[in-house]
């Protein structure tokens, strides 16, 4: 019990987690000249942001994450319906990727159909760019270390692995002692560059940070602590 309560509050201090706070709606992105700007639906409980590239194939449209590399099958519905259509407006070779925005949820594969992965239900589509793709520097899976009180006393090493599941494992690694303490949840972004990071459901523990993309860090919103990233998985 006290390694779990330990744990735990390492992980509040060092991510300065706060109690569920009420999202607020994103605006609009502005859309660009060659962009097909998609009207906006209203916003769900779990309503985050995807990008990436959206092919139509016959009927099954797929979603190419940027953040996560998976191909996630998209589900039928009433924005996906309105996606299909702009996409064919486009009339593009069948199969030609679009860069896509959405925001939406991730569930798992009908069981049903033993179709292994994940499906993305879209609740507002943003726009579709047939002139932009993901740029390997969107890649967010890997892991992301800082040293605690800094690099060169170190007496601790807390580390964040993102995986394309969209869980993470946090350990927090006592370098005298050579023992470590773990803790997993799931992590999703709020927008391009923003990740909301949460603890497994037996909790209410939140916490979000910022993206550096050019340097590839995580700068926690609370505590301004920098996660570095190390390597690509």
């Amino acid at each position: 019990m006290k390694t779990h309560a330990l744990l735990f509050v390492s992980i509040i201090i060092v991510l300065c987690g706060c109690k569920n706070k009420t999202k607020t709606k994103e605006a609009r992105q502005p859309a660009t000249s060659v962009d097909t700007v998609l009207s906006a639906m209203p916003t769900s409980a779990a309503d985050y942001y995807f990008a990436g590239e959206y092919v139509l194939t016959g009927k099954e449209a797929t979603l190419k994450d940027c953040a996560t590399g998976k191909s996630l099958s998209i589900t039928f519905g009433e924005v996906a319906y309105k996606v299909e259509k702009e996409y064919k407006a486009l009339h593009l070779p069948e199969g030609t990727p679009v860069y896509a925005q959405f925001y939406g949820y991730i569930t798992p594969n009908d069981e049903v159909e033993q179709i292994p992965g994940q499906q993305l239900v879209i609740t507002r589509a943003i726009s579709l760019n047939p002139e932009t793709k993901c740029q390997a520097s969107r890649l967010l899976t890997g892991s992301y270390i800082t040293y605690i009180p800094n690099n060169i006393k170190p007496s601790e090493r807390f580390t964040f692995t993102l995986y394309p599941d969209y869980t993470y494992r946090f350990s927090i690694l006592d370098i005298a002692a050579n023992t470590t303490r773990e803790a997993n949840g799931t992590w999703y972004l709020l927008k391009e560059d923003y990740i909301q990071f949460a603890s497994n459901p037996l909790t209410n523990f939140r916490s979000e940070a910022f993206v550096n993309y050019d340097k590839m860090e995580l700068i926690f919103k609370t505590s301004k602590r920098v996660y570095y990233r190390t390597t690509a998985e």
